[in-house]
């Protein structure tokens, strides 16, 4: 499997590092995903039969573990691509509404 960078995931990841050091090596624990969705991720519902995943990942530069670091969302296209598409902090925006994640996943 590949691993791809949406153009929105990108900018936010950007936006997180003014504030989170140490963002670059949390996203790095993503790269697992070669094998495949993790057990722990969580499929959503109601994604128009795209196989979207919400997953958690530690925040080092805030210490507050993967229940209250970041949220990514990832799409997995055709079994062999995994699309990032979104990614935020927890303690600064708790959800992102279906509509949202819905929308950007139709992109790619």
């Amino acid at each position: 499997m590949r691993i791809i960078h949406t153009p929105e995931f990108e900018a936010q990841v950007k936006q997180l590092q003014k504030t989170y050091r140490q963002i670059d090596n949390d996203i790095a624990l993503m790269s697992v995903l070669v094998q495949g969705p993790r057990p722990q991720d969580r499929r959503l519902q109601n994604m128009g039969g795209m196989e979207v995943y919400k997953a958690r990942l530690p925040n080092t530069s805030a210490r507050v573990g993967s229940r209250g670091g970041f949220r990514v969302i990832y799409r997995v296209k055709e079994g062999t691509i995994i699309l990032l598409l979104l990614i935020w902090a927890k303690s600064r925006t708790v959800d992102i509404p279906d509509n949202e994640i819905r929308r950007v996943a139709s992109q790619y």
